[in-house]
């Protein structure tokens, strides 16, 4: 059987058929191959937009190929970390234990200025050879024709071509990428969205001396006094210092694994429009062996097989090569773990930020050492605990990820 730009098919007993010409149509398909090469096979080129860059669905033409953010680099999870950069409170307590139970309170400002532990956000990856189909000659067909219906693919160009149709799941919520489908994931789950995340960056929020919450950051600092000529051997005062509880919000993330030019973009993407086969033709034979594909069904297609090692982990277009360093290696897994079926994993980060106190005078109420509250002295502490969770997740559709046999 022979199969026709417009998917018309013509038995291979009719002579001289009419050649029916090619819908105009620059779509050009985009496709992982989950396979250990670093060369796409004949008849396709590498796409270097997604070369260490995650895929996000969109519709705008213009957005197309666009790139955020800075390359993720060889089986290296993106990280990043906040700034604490305040001004906070500190009070003081004066427990007067020579002359019995007596409390003096003041309050002074401590400057906070540090960072927090890097994060790969519970995100996790897997980075692939991604290859764009060339260019048909002229009167042949796509490989795309070929592909089963309903299945899910990545397209350049200004529509997506004959017998597919627009895959609006992957636009929504400002566009969103294919996650394939996680190992846990029961049949309804298929196709599954998954927003709410803070993928483009987020804030943490921070919460002094509040043993309460499950998260907490401490700053705390002990100072006795001198004793006095009254009694030797007891201390007249016992100074305590402490941040009241109060909550802050961190400052948004930055990336910080490589000097980025776009600090502020966490997970670097780049745009493809998304695309859902709706015609009937099929011919798995004709498609280059290892290609990846994703479905809407919850198992993969007749004639294709499951890529295991994808499940719950997103896509990324393998990385290039930095000088000196070995060819990235396509079917690496890297980051968290693999997230579970409809999974919003979150993160903290850890706070160690040394803080400098001043020097607190002495505080006298009365002449009597009963009553006399000397100050703490100046040096360093440092503020210590962690920060509140949150998500960056980026938004998803988990889908079935599929490959044809090598």
């Amino acid at each position: 059987m022979k199969y026709l730009p417009v998917g018309i098919i013509i038995a291979s007993s009719l002579m001289n058929p009419t050649p029916v010409l090619a819908t105009t149509n620059d779509a050009q398909m985009v496709a992982f191959f989950p396979i250990e090469s670093e060369v796409c096979p004949t008849g396709w080129s590498e796409y270097k937009p997604a070369k260490g860059y995650l895929i996000r669905g969109t519709d705008n033409t213009s957005l197309i190929g666009a790139q955020k953010g800075d390359a993720i680099h060889d089986a290296q999870a993106p990280l990043h970390q906040h700034k604490l950069d305040d001004t906070l409170p500190l009070r003081r307590i004066g427990n007067n234990i020579f002359g019995g139970p007596h409390q003096r309170i003041t309050t002074i400002e401590v400057s906070v200025n540090g960072s927090t532990s890097h994060s790969d956000g519970a995100m996790p990856y897997v980075q692939y050879l991604t290859c764009q189909e060339d260019k048909p000659a002229v009167h042949e067909p796509s490989l795309s024709i070929f592909l089963p219906k309903n299945t899910v693919q990545w397209f350049t160009g200004g529509a997506c071509p004959t017998g597919w149709a627009l895959y609006e799941p992957l636009i929504g919520g400002s566009g969103r990428t294919a996650l394939p489908l996680p190992r846990d994931a029961v049949a309804t789950a298929a196709a599954a969205i998954v927003d709410g995340g803070n993928s483009q960056n987020h804030e943490h929020n921070l919460f002094f001396n509040m043993p309460d919450k499950e998260h907490n950051i401490k700053l705390m600092v002990n100072s006795t006094d001198d004793s006095y000529f009254i009694n030797i051997f007891k201390k007249t005062d016992f100074a305590q210092a402490a941040i009241p509880q109060i909550e802050r919000l961190s400052a948004k993330g930055i990336r910080s694994d490589i000097k980025a030019g776009s600090p502020d973009v966490l997970i670097p993407y780049t745009y493809l429009r998304p695309c859902q086969k709706t015609s009937d033709t099929i011919n798995i034979s004709e498609l280059p062996a290892g290609m990846g594909t994703f479905t809407k069904s919850f198992a993969c297609p007749s004639g294709l097989y499951n890529v295991a090692s994808a499940a719950g982990r997103f896509p990324v277009g393998l990385p290039p090569r930095n000088a000196g360093d070995p060819d990235p290696l396509s079917g690496t897994a890297f980051g968290a773990a693999a997230l579970k079926s409809e999974q919003r994993p979150t993160h903290l980060h850890t706070v160690d930020i040394p803080v400098a106190l001043s020097a607190w005078g002495i505080d006298t109420t009365t002449f009597l050492p009963t009553n006399r509250f000397k100050g703490l002295s100046p040096g360093a502490s440092k503020l210590e605990g962690e920060t509140d969770t949150t998500s960056m997740t980026f938004p998803y559709v988990q889908l079935k990820f599929c490959k044809v046999p090598e």
